[in-house]
């Protein structure tokens, strides 16, 4: 077969992309370039092995080793790509902490006397605590602090305990934090007065016999928090608990068994609202020291402005803090670092401001591009590469401080997070290294020394991880070979296998290198759905890679409802009642309300999504059956659904947005209130409100000023956690238009109730009693009604062209309960994944919710795509075709791609959220050929609008194309050499 010279050059092109690790930054020895490439071998042999094993293909793996002696890059792989690091990120907060604050800080918690202290040792007035961030502050600590107190007189308190945590800010969780994390002491919430890490540390004794609960102790003393013991003990040594805390509460519910046999189980759990903890601990101690208190003593927040110093407690310095911080990877402590940094550098205790420091320094080692967010690496927003950790390492081999830095670290078969790994290896004692690591992502970074003396500074990170062990096993690979470095065995230099010729490679390179140059990973696949086998591929590019993506996931979904619950099943809504209807119209009982997952209830006012079945229309229904009074309870059944109303990875910062509305087996208008808003009619002037519909079951707290017309927008809605109090704040200008925004409300079911029993009354039917209960419907009670919703073909239709996360995530809680029983997310999942596999999709990727919200998912661009393509075949097609976005034309597409070849041609659905978006679908192409398609990008940092413009480019590429056309390649290569970033230099 004779081969293009284009086609030929831009595949060397390519191929030079791909193993960047033969160029090098600096002249090299002969001898060391033999050494390098011996190393090159092997590493490259162990990714080679990745991408063939079916688990581990769908990794993204970025490698940088850096010689320190000889100022020389050994390697390097995919070191400019942006990953999300985890805890290798505490790096960045670390070296800030030690230029900004020196490795002498010390954190102080003080204690004051906010009146006078009488020579008889009484406090007439009220103790004050307050709190300086210090993350080491213990409960010995408070005992010393209280003992103080006591010997410098203080026997009685006649006022009460005020805290004072305004050092932070109050912001608590950290930017897209994960809420399922929260009970556990690694989330643990922020405050400038901390205790324990803000957690209670709980002790579960296998001390019971079977059957018994055990014995719970909490340490700190205090009644801040309760805990409800659940747990059972059980046969054997095994111990299988949960944890869980109602978001804004601290009530602690332990569930599950305990050994008998078995060791004491201990566990931090984290506290909500801190500084109250603390508060409350320290009343404890006060009285267990003697100290007298004031019989209704209270635990206050103020922020102090006067007051006599009585005591004050230092922590150990910086430099020793630095070494729990590493080597056990301790969150909390790199939260408050950070918070520290922005307090004592920009007198904010912020996120933002502590990053702006560490933004600072690494402008001074020469570091940018990333984006960080938190100090601890919990958030996935975080982005770094390994080429800025090499960097970094690098950098502060250059500082006084690099041995206290290096102290930090784990040790290799040791200490800390490695203690257990490189045992009886090359690496063990000599490696010193961060790891990082939560669902999905793995990383090692840090210094090992070489087995010819030479220290090297390295960074592996991963993404995209099916099982964890590959990265761990690729690391540790790695990290024995640089122990090793320069004395390796002999390799064969490594040959890539030649790269597939694609037969739309021409047209579609240029612009997934364009994506990549900015240091995202792209995957696209493209695929004819009128060839056979091999001839059917027409590009692939990181088409394996498992990449977040977004509600692309909703493809999965949509598809899997089709096929199992069929174009026409209907949700249904049942009233019940469990009494007589008397003369006079007296329903001598309970009026019950059933659900099983209709997300289309709503109400007539609420200008509903997709008009399914109203309230309106029910109590028609009710008042037809002759009833004019409720004599018994209004009660709502939502049982067909489990109660965790969140998805898994949805993070507590979006739980006010409609996207993330909770679900429940009753839900009405997508379990939201919508709020219109506009100015005041003059500065000053409250913004005016407008709730729909108006309801009790919420609360608006209106502190919205009207501001002037020039002035920032700093208005904000949100809710408060936990509760139906919505918080309106911030200033509006005079300038800006009315706008609405939608607002979920907290447990759906109750809502749904409420808004029922409402319009029951503006019906004139009267409920006698004022609440509505949560319930079952009794055995008895006899059916008032049933409720049909649309055909599930029509609701499918508005979930996928509008990108609906409320309507994805209640479809795939009744798949769980049509089909297995259970109206859980897990359920419905483990049906998606079934339909999947019977549409010839390989079941090695991850799902933990339906709608895409949460970055725990990952699935290849590869896998998407066989799903497209089974679907194609299966009879279910036209309509999921049809239920599909039109380019141009409507959902989420319909001001894209118009006046172009691919207007009201191709069908797809979009998924963004930040850093990442995906559009995958279906496309004909201008000979007519029909297409299926999926591109995903993770990582991106740059504009939003310039990344979906490239998205419409192969969009409008795929649609353009005709078999059998070349494209000229002398754009290609201009594209690729001006846009491919030199290679990094230290």
């Amino acid at each position: 077969m004779r081969v293009k010279k284009g086609t030929y050059f831009t595949w060397l092109i390519v191929w030079l992309l791909l193993f960047p690790h033969f160029v090098q930054p600096h002249a090299a020895s002969a001898a060391q370039e033999t050494e390098s490439r011996q190393l090159a071998a092997h590493i490259d042999k162990l990714l080679a092995k990745l991408a063939e094993e079916p688990e581990s293909r769908g990794m993204t793996v970025g490698i940088a080793v850096y010689n320190l002696a000889t100022k020389q890059y050994l390697y390097a792989h995919q070191q400019d790509k942006l990953f999300v690091p985890a805890s290798i990120l505490k790096l960045f907060v670390t070296v800030a902490a030690l230029e900004r604050l020196g490795p002498d800080y010390r954190f102080k918690t003080e204690v004051y006397a906010a009146g006078p202290l009488t020579p008889g040792g009484v406090l007439a007035g009220d103790l004050v605590l307050k709190g300086y961030g210090d993350p080491s502050f213990s409960p010995e600590d408070l005992t010393a602090l209280v003992e103080k107190l006591r010997d410098a007189g203080v026997k009685r308190i006649s006022g009460g305990i005020k805290v004072d945590e305004s050092y932070f800010d109050d912001v608590r969780l950290g930017p897209a934090w994960m809420w399922d994390d929260e009970v556990y002491g690694y989330s643990a919430q922020l405050s400038g007065l901390t205790l324990n890490r803000n957690a209670v540390t709980l002790t579960i004794a296998a001390n019971q016999e079977i059957g018994a609960a055990p014995t719970l102790t909490m340490v700190p003393a205090n009644d801040y928090v309760t805990i409800e013991n659940e747990v059972k003990m059980v046969e054997g040594q095994e111990a299988d608990l949960t944890y869980a805390r109602p978001r804004g509460q601290n009530t602690i519910t332990v569930r599950g068994t305990l050994g008998v046999q078995g060791e004491a189980v201990e566990e931090p759990l984290a506290v909500d609202d801190p500084a109250l903890f603390v508060g409350n601990a320290l009343k404890h101690q006060l009285a267990a020291a003697g100290i007298a208190l004031h019989p209704r003593v209270a635990v206050e927040k103020v922020q102090l402005s006067e007051g006599t110093p009585l005591v004050t407690h230092y922590s150990r310095p910086l430099g020793e803090l630095l070494q729990e911080l590493n080597k056990e990877s301790d969150n909390f402590y790199a939260e408050a670092l950070l918070k520290t940094l922005g307090a004592e550098r920009k007198g904010e205790g912020s996120f933002a401001a502590g990053c702006e420091v560490v933004a600072e320094v690494l402008r001074e080692a020469k570091i940018a591009g990333y984006r960080q967010v938190d100090g601890s690496g919990l958030s996935r927003l975080n982005l770094v590469t390994p080429d800025q950790l090499v960097k970094l390492l690098a950098y502060v081999q250059e500082q006084e401080y690099k041995q206290i830095f290096e102290a930090s670290l784990p040790i290799a078969g040791v200490d800390g997070t490695l203690k257990n790994r490189f045992l009886e290896t090359p690496a063990a004692n000599r490696l010193l290294a961060k790891t990082g690591s939560m669902s999905g992502v793995n990383g090692l970074s840090g210094y090992v020394t070489a087995a010819n003396g030479e220290k090297l500074a390295f960074a592996i990170l991963a993404n995209g991880i099916y099982k964890s062990q590959y990265a761990r096993e690729l690391q540790d690979s790695i990290g024995t070979l640089l122990a090793r470095y320069p004395y390796l065995d002999e390799a064969e230099p490594f040959t890539p296998p030649p790269p597939q010729r694609y037969e739309l490679a021409p047209l579609l390179d240029p612009l997934v290198q364009q994506v990549e140059n900015s240091g995202a990973t792209a995957g696209l696949m493209v695929k004819s759905l009128d060839r056979a086998d091999e001839a059917a591929l027409l590009y692939a590019h990181n088409a394996d890679k498992l990449l977040t993506p977004a509600a692309n996931s909703q493809l999965l979904t949509t598809l899997a409802a089709l096929r199992e619950l069929g174009a026409d099943y209907r949700f249904r809504t049942e009233l019940y009642v469990n009494g007589p209807i008397r003369p006079g119209g007296v329903l001598a009982g309970d009026l019950i309300v059933k659900g099983y997952g209709d997300p289309t209830l709503h109400t007539d006012d609420s200008a509903p999504a997709l008009k399914g079945v109203s309230l309106e229309e029910m109590v028609e229904r009710i008042s037809a059956a002759g009833i004019r009074v409720i004599q018994g309870e209004l009660i709502v059944d939502d049982l067909y659904f489990d109660d965790q109303r969140l998805g898994l990875g949805w993070t507590w910062d979006e739980e006010s947005s409609e996207a993330n509305a909770q679900i429940a087996a009753l839900s009405a208008n997508r379990g939201t209130v919508r709020i219109d808003y506009r100015p005041g009619k003059r500065i000053g002037d409250k913004v005016e409100l407008t709730l729909t519909p108006q309801t009790e079951y919420v609360e608006i707290v209106n502190e919205a000023k009207t501001a002037a017309a020039d002035a920032d927008n700093t208005f904000s809605i949100t809710r408060v956690r936990g509760q139906n109090v919505i918080r309106v704040t911030g200033n509006l200008p005079l300038s800006q238009a009315a706008g609405q925004r939608r607002i979920a409300v907290e447990d759906p079911a109750l809502y749904m109730g409420t808004l029922l029993q409402e319009k029951l009354r503006e019906a004139g039917i009267k409920t006698i009693r004022p609440t509505v209960k949560r319930g079952e419907v009794p055995a008895g009670s006899s059916r008032l009604a049933v409720f049909s919703s649309p055909p599930l073909a029509e609701i499918l239709a508005y979930l996928n062209k509008h990108n609906d996360h409320h309507y994805a995530e209640m479809i795939a809680k009744a798949l769980g309960a049509e089909k297995r029983g259970e109206g859980s997310t897990a359920a419905g999942l483990a049906v998606v994944y079934a339909s999947a596999a019977a549409l010839g999709v390989e079941e090695t990727f991850d799902l933990f919710d339906a709608s895409g919200l949460t970055r725990y998912n990952q699935i290849a661009p590869s896998q998407l795509l066989a799903a497209l393509e089974g679907m194609a075949d299966e009879q279910e097609f036209a309509l999921y075709l049809e239920s599909l976005p039109v380019a141009g034309a409507d959902g989420t597409l319909s001001d894209r791609m118009k006046g172009t070849s691919a207007e009201n041609n191709l069908r797809a659905k979009s998924g963004a959220l930040l850093g990442v978006s995906a559009l995958s679908g279906y496309v004909t192409a201008r000979s007519g050929e029909r297409l299926a398609f999926s591109f995903i990008v993770n990582g991106y940092t740059g504009d939003a609008e310039q990344l979906k413009a490239v998205e419409e480019r192969i969009a409008i590429a795929l649609a353009n194309y005709e078999r059998g056309e070349t494209a000229s390649l002398l754009p290609l290569f201009l594209q690729i050499s001006q846009d491919r970033p030199a290679v990094s230099r230290l």
